[in-house]
Parts: structure tokens; C-alpha cells; sequence
């Protein structure tokens, strides 16, 4: 039985080939994307999945309360954070902290030498808790004591090619100090779904034992092993009471201390937060995607019911033939879910060949290397069986349903017109189907749009022709070099200034104190971002002063001297501008407060995702914990091969131990809407395959309702019907489908990218032309989708459809 439906089934797709080629190419394109978007997903949820103890490995993030407000947020806890915990909340099985403070290091091996930016300190218990496997050296010993240091392969061929590196002797150089450690043990490579990737792990023992418990340093990654059945929520709550005994600084005194224990595998999607130093997944872009792939399954396989229900009559005739020879209704159901099967079937092979060809182009799309997975998790095969099989069921069993109910009587007396209910059934398909076309392109005008508007918007500071060197790691007299250096640097005639500072825009200034007004009774401490820089800063980079000055050798010591931002105003609580200068500051750790000598007007440190910061500026070596790590090179025009040649030489001449590394500024500001671009582009290609399948459909609808309509056609040209009333005439129900679609979503789409916007602090307005544009497109391609087919009709010859009447 089964054998004559399969063959019956290909029969009928094989007489209609125009048609099982239209429904297979929308299928498998939908199929092929929803497999790519499908593995994708699947990978930004598989972070941090390979640690078999993954479900009770949690993340310690600092939390900081005034009362019940939340004011500050870090993924980091201080050194002292995990030993206490240890000591006095019940239920942690086990601890590791990641020490992230000097990550950039210059490490070097005989003649060897290469700046690092993966370099940790960490502790044994860190191959207790993750499993990341040990190729060589013994995980339980390789970083006990001082001075010792596990690297990955690729480190390990970097510096020592085919040789064993273990015994081997690493120096890492920072500009504060120099430590030499023995290569105790190689790591395999961090996979690409850890939410942490490091290089270089040297062992705890190598910091200085002040660090060990020091609580006024939030700059490391905190992770507990909680015991089995242990709730996060109960160590949470126990927090900050332990931490009142440990609060005994003046700094954030007057705050509650608390945590948020974050669960492993949710780390990668959670917001990302200062000091965070991996770019993390954008939950609402992953579920963003996830939509648009339901959408294309769902747009394709009504397609495929349209196309079915719109030939009912001509099934209809196949249907009655086989109910008077005895078949029943759940026959001719099988018969359709069978041919719904073939179509699947063959869509679905075509999609994964697709998908295999495409794996790369995805991956360049969205600047990833994520291999197809899919095959080796066994979740997969459960969902991916039941989207196949719910795609026959809704793609046939409707059409089937239908065509099986039909009354043979009426069919074989030449009476049959096709059910209203199938029409309208039909006709609210279309609506659905462009519904999620304009939600889709409505979604992508407002990503654009709001990409545009934040890399077109003035940051307040001026980084064209801005070079970056990075600070040499430490030699003697490395102050009076820098000098000397920055000195002669300004002597070049492409050089138009150049200034010392901690950090330049496009990143996180990352230091903080907790400060307060000297005459503040309450010593109300909150955190402000301290910069530290030189005399050239403010100028090199065009800032403004809007009251006051900013530093200079001209008026004497500037040592004790600060200049805030508006924002840092607005949080001492200080009245604006002129009235501000001169009020004192009481700066954390130091004993003499500081004196505001300048207000510089609010600029973005960082892209528009984030919100002004509050700022404090102080001469770049007045604080020893706030160093400088960078030389601003501000060039007269674009710098020329020879300029640069002697800006290196010149390093060279300077700092021959260190290695020589510069960006240039304006390019690393716009690396911050990467990866923003990057989902605009996803987001844009995968819209656009969405609505081309929904023309396809479109297409083929209005092709077959020409054939349908000829006769009603051709007589209304008889009877002098021009052209463009007919094509008006076959083409008036799409404005009907449009305006319906516009009206339901239009609240749709306001509500998904109102929430979409919510993660930028400095967004696009939702504006009426936004609507208005979506609105237009929708219809414009609704129209070309159907006017070629329309203009066909009615330009056929009415003679040769009347003439056997």
C-alpha cells in the first residue's frame, strides 16, 4: 500500500514540475538557513558545556548597594573574596581565583620576544575545577610554588618550536616588574566556547603575599564549586554579613558589599560588564536569529500550502476519481502527507549539502569559527526530527484535510468551485506571510539605523591620525626615557603632538577609586573612573574644557590637581562648572585631598552601547597603581612609510628590550561596533532570504491564479478591459494583504526592537518613516513579485482562451 502512494506521490510531483520545484528550492533555502542559524545557536549556548561539573561551577561577580539601589555591577571580586568565603560560608566544595590585573605582559625566551595579551595567574585548584586537559606536566603540582607557569600549544610552539618546553625558562615583563618562570606544564588550546581564553597561566605563589587577601583590588575572576544540592541563593545571602568584618578601609564603607553567584554556562550570555575582558553573545541577537529562522520555515512551508490549496480544483477531480474507487478520507490524508514527505525529504538533503557548502561563508558573516557540531550532540537529532516531521504535518495535513472532504458528486458533474474556507484560509496565510516580511524588514531599517546613528554621532574627542604605542615593559630609568622619548617624538615633522596616558578611547579607562568631597559630612564614597595622564592628553585628543584648565607646566606642580568630567559633577553632587573649581576631593588611599582645577565637557571614552562615565584626570605619575600604558602620537596627515621607520628606530634606540606595538585609534574606536555590525549583517542576509521565499510563493500564486482567471480574462477584454485594469484587478488583493499586514505589525515590531534597542545606552528614535519605509518596501516587492505574472494575463491573446466556448 505504502508503495503505491510513494509512487503515486512522485508521479503527481513529476507532472507538476514547475510547481514541486518552487516548493522544494523555498524549503530547502529555509531548511539550509534555519540548520546554519540552528548550529550557530547551538554553539553560543554550548559555552563552558565541556567542565563535568559545569552545573555547579558559579562565578563570584561583585554587587554594590546604597540602600536598596544598585550602583555598581563587576563580573570581578577582589583578591581576599574567595579564602574568606572558603572560611566562613558553608556549601563551597572548592575555589579558584583568576588573577587578571596585568594581563598584557612582553614574554621572551632567549632572542624570542612577543607582547602578550592572554597572561593569567592562577591557582592549583584551577585543574580541580575545569577540565581543561594537561598534555604535559603533572595538573596537581604544576603550578604549586612560585614562579612557575603552564602555557598552551600554541605558546609552547611559539617560543620553543619542536622542543620540550617543560624545565624551560619564560621572562614576563610588565613596566611595574620582571618575574622568570619555569614552564611547569602544556595545556591543550583553550576550545573557542570558553568563555576565558588564556595562554600563559603562571602560579599564585609568584604574586606578592599582600595580594593574597587584599580586599580593595576587584580584579580578579572569583569561581566557587558549590556542593551538590547547595543553593547559590544561600551563599549569596550569607555574603554580606561576612563581609561587614572585612570592610575596614574608608572606601565603599558606606555601601553594602554583596555577590551574584553566576552560573558557569550562563556566563557567555549574560550583559557585558567592566572588566569583562572576552566579548560576550548577545542573548536577545541569539533569540533575534532563532526567530527569523522560524520565520523562513514557517513563510516556506505555507508557500507550500498555498501553492497545494490554490490547485485544489484541479486536484479535486484526482481526489473524487479515487473516493468512487473506494478510497477513504484517511487514504487520501496519507496520499498528501506522502507527497509532503517527498517534498520535505528532497528539500532537506538539498538544505544540508547547502548548509555543508556554506559553513565558511557563515562563519566569515559572523566573524566566528564555529564547526558544524550539530552531528556529535545527541539533543540535536531530537528537535531537528521533530521541526521535519511537524513541517509534514503542517505543510500537508491542512491541504489534505481539505481536499479529502470534498464531495465526488459535485466534482464528477462539472460543479466544483473551490471552498470559501480554503480561500480565505489561503488569503490569511499571505497575511502571515507578510506580516513576518515586514516585521523582518522593519527590524532591519532599525539595526542599520541604529548602527549608522552611533558611528555617525560626535564622540566628543578627536582620534583621526592618532597612533598608540604601547608603554615598554620595565627598564631603568624607564620614566626619564619615556620623557626623553616623547620629547623627540615631538620633533618629527609629521608629529603634531604627543601625550602619556593610562588609557585612550575606545576602551575602559579600568581603574577606579572611591572618592568623596572633602567636606562632605557623610564621606559619601562612590566610584569614578580614574585616568591618568600628562600635560598633551586633553590637546591630542581635542578635548574640551569647559571651566577651568587642564594640566600644565605653566602653572607649576599640578600634582595634587584634578580634571572631571560634567558626568563625575553630576555624582559628587558639586553645582556646574565655575562654581566647582577649586572644591577639594578626597581621593582613595591618598592622605592630601585634591583640588578640581578643570571641568571637561562629557565625551564618549567608549561606543554609544554605553553611557557617559564619570571621570577623574590626574597627572599620569601621581599615582602608582594608575599607570601609564600608552603614547598618543597625534600625525600633522597620514603618517608615511619613512615616519614610521623612525618612530621605530627611534623606540628601538630607546627600549631595545621591549618590543614595539601601536594601533591606530580611530580604527580600534570602530572595533567596538564589530560585532553590533556583524548581527546586521546576519540579521539583513537572513531577512532577505525570508522575504525572497515569500516572493517565490507569491509568485507562483499569482502565476497560477492567471491560469485560473483566463477565461473571466479574456472576456473582460472582449468587452474593452485595458491592460492595466486587468493587472489592477489581479493585483488589488495585495494591497489588501499589505495594509492587513501593516496593521498587525506595526505593534509587533515596535514591541521586539523597543526591546532590542534597550541595550544602548544612546539609541535611534522609532520614527514614522521607519514604519512608513518598511510599509512601502513590503508593498513594492509584493507588487514586483506579482506584476510580471499579472502583465502576462492580461496581455494573452483573448481569442485562443475563448475560442473553445
Amino acid at each position: 500500500m505504502l508503495r503505491n502512494y510513494l509512487l503515486a506521490a512522485i508521479r503527481h510531483l513529476l507532472k507538476n514540475k514547475l510547481f514541486t520545484a518552487i516548493n522544494v528550492l523555498g524549503l530547502a533555502i529555509g531548511m539550509a538557513v534555519s540548520l546554519l542559524i540552528l548550529n550557530y545557536v547551538n554553539f553560543e549556548f554550548s559555552y563552558d558545556n565541556m567542565h563535568h561539573l559545569a552545573k555547579r561551577i558559579y562565578r563570584v561577580e561583585s554587587r554594590f548597594f546604597e540602600g536598596n539601589t544598585l550602583t555598581d555591577d563587576w563580573p570581578t571580586s577582589s583578591f581576599g573574596y574567595a579564602p574568606a568565603m572558603m572560611q566562613h560560608i558553608s556549601g563551597i566544595q572548592d575555589a579558584v581565583r583568576v588573577d587578571i590585573h596585568e594581563t598584557e605582559q612582553i614574554v621572551s625566551y632567549e632572542n624570542i620576544r612577543f607582547r602578550e595579551s592572554d597572561v593569567a595567574v592562577t591557582e592549583p585548584s584551577f585543574f580541580r575545577i575545569f577540565d581543561f586537559p594537561l598534555l604535559e606536566g603533572d595538573p596537581k603540582t604544576a603550578l604549586e610554588g612560585p614562579n612557575k607557569v603552564v602555557i598552551t600549544q600554541t605558546a609552547a610552539h611559539r617560543y620553543f618550536g619542536e622542543t620540550d618546553p617543560i624545565g624551560k625558562i619564560l621572562k614576563f615583563s610588565t613596566t611595574g616588574s620582571v618575574k622568570n618562570c619555569e614552564v611547569t606544564g602544556v595545556i591543550a588550546d583553550l576550545p573557542p566556547n570558553s568563555h576565558f581564553h588564556f595562554d600563559f597561566f603562571i602560579s599564585w605563589k609568584t604574586l606578592p603575599d599582600w595580594m593574597n587577601n587584599f580586599w580593595y583590588l576587584h580584579e580578579v575572576y572569583t569561581y566557587v564549586l558549590l556542593q551538590p544540592n547547595v543553593s547559590p541563593a544561600s551563599i549569596e545571602n550569607a555574603f554580606p554579613k561576612m563581609a561587614e568584618q572585612y570592610k575596614t578601609a574608608a572606601a565603599l564603607k558606606n555601601k553594602t558589599w554583596a555577590i551574584h553567584l553566576n552560573p558557569l554556562r550562563n556566563i557567555h550570555l549574560t550583559p557585558q560588564k567592566q572588566y569583562e575582558r572576552e566579548t560576550k553573545g548577545n542573548r536577545n541577537a541569539v533569540n533575534a536569529l532563532m526567530l527569523v529562522a522560524l520565520a523562513i520555515l514557517v513563510i516556506a512551508w505555507f508557500n507550500y500550502i498555498n501553492l497545494t490549496t490554490a490547485r485544489a480544483l484541479d486536484r479535486a477531480r484526482e481526489v473524487s476519481v479515487r473516493k468512487v474507487s473506494g478510497a477513504s478520507k484517511i487514504h487520501i490524508i496519507i496520499q498528501f502527507l506522502m507527497e509532503s514527505l517527498l517534498v520535505n525529504g528532497v528539500a532537506l538533503v538539498l538544505a544540508i549539502g547547502v548548509m555543508l557548502v556554506s559553513v565558511g561563508g557563515f562563519n566569515q558573516l559572523t566573524g566566528k569559527n564555529i564547526p558544524f557540531q550539530l552531528w556529535k550532540d545527541s539533543t540535536f537529532w531530537i528537535p531537528i526530527v521533530l521541526v521535519f516531521l511537524s513541517g509534514i504535518f503542517i505543510s500537508g495535513f491542512y491541504p489534505a484535510s481539505v481536499l479529502a472532504s470534498i464531495k465526488p458528486i459535485s466534482i464528477l458533474r462539472g460543479k466544483s468551485k473551490q471552498s470559501k474556507g480554503t480561500g480565505s484560509m489561503r488569503k490569511g496565510l499571505v497575511v502571515v506571510q507578510f506580516v513576518a516580511s515586514f516585521v523582518l524588514i522593519f527590524s532591519t531599517i532599525v539595526v542599520y539605523n541604529q548602527l549608522d546613528y552611533m558611528m555617525n554621532q560626535p564622540t566628543g574627542v578627536n582620534i583621526n591620525r592618532v597612533m598608540a604605542i604601547k608603554f615598554p615593559a620595565q627598564t631603568d630609568e624607564l620614566q626619564q626615557k619615556i620623557i626623553s622619548f616623547r620629547r623627540e617624538l615631538k620633533g618629527f615633522t609629521d608629529v603634531k603632538n604627543a601625550a602619556i596616558s593610562s588609557a585612550v578611547p575606545g576602551m575602559e579607562v579600568a581603574f577606579f577609586a572611591s572618592n568623596h568631597r572633602a567636606d562632605d559630612p557623610n564621606k559619601q564614597n562612590r566610584l569614578y573612573e580614574m585616568l591618568s595622564a600628562d600635560d598633551n592628553f586633553a590637546s591630542t585628543y581635542g578635548m574640551k574644557i569647559i571651566a577651568g584648565r587642564g594640566f600644565s607646566e605653566d602653572f607649576g606642580d599640578d600634582r595634587n590637581k584634578l580634571v572631571v568630567n560634567e558626568e563625575a559633577l553630576k555624582l559628587l553632587d558639586l553645582p556646574d562648572n565655575e562654581e566647582s573649581i577649586g572644591r577639594r576631593i578626597s581621593v582613595e588611599g591618598e592622605e592630601e585631598p585634591f583640588e578640581i582645577i578643570g571641568i571637561m565637557k562629557n565625551y564618549h571614552q567608549q561606543s554609544l552601547v554605553k553611557a557617559y562615565t564619570p571621570i577623574m584626570m590626574i597627572k599620569y605619575d601621581r599615582i602608582p597603581w594608575i599607570s601609564p600604558r600608552f603614547i598618543s602620537v597625534k600625525m600633522t596627515g597620514n603618517p608615511s612609510a619613512k615616519t614610521m621607520a623612525n618612530i621605530r628606530n627611534l623606540w628601538e634606540r630607546f627600549f631595545p628590550q621591549s618590543t614595539f606595538d601601536y594601533f591606530f585609534v580611530d580604527q580600534f574606536y570602530q572595533q567596538q561596533y564589530k560585532s553590533d555590525q556583524r548581527f546586521g549583517s546576519v540579521f539583513g542576509f537572513f531577512s532577505a532570504l525570508a522575504v525572497f521565499i515569500a516572493c517565490l510563493g507569491l509568485w507562483a500564486l499569482a502565476m497560477y491564479s492567471g491560469v485560473t482567471r483566463r477565461k473571466e480574462i479574456g472576456v473582460r477584454k472582449v468587452n474593452g478591459a485595458s491592460v492595466g485594469s486587468i493587472m489592477s484587478m489581479l493585483n488589488a488583493d495585495i494591497l489588501k494583504w499589505v495594509i492587513s499586514a501593516f496593521i498587525i505589525g506595526v505593534p509587533l515590531s515596535w514591541y521586539l526592537m523597543h526591546k532590542w534597542l534597550e541595550n544602548f545606552a544612546w539609541k535611534t528614535a522609532l520614527s514614522w518613516w521607519i514604519f512608513a519605509s518598511a510599509a512601502l518596501f513590503t508593498l513594492v516587492i509584493a507588487i514586483a513579485a506579482v506584476s510580471w505574472q499579472s502583465y502576462k494575463a492580461a496581455n494573452r491573446n483573448p481569442v485562443e482562451v475563448l475560442k473553445d466556448e
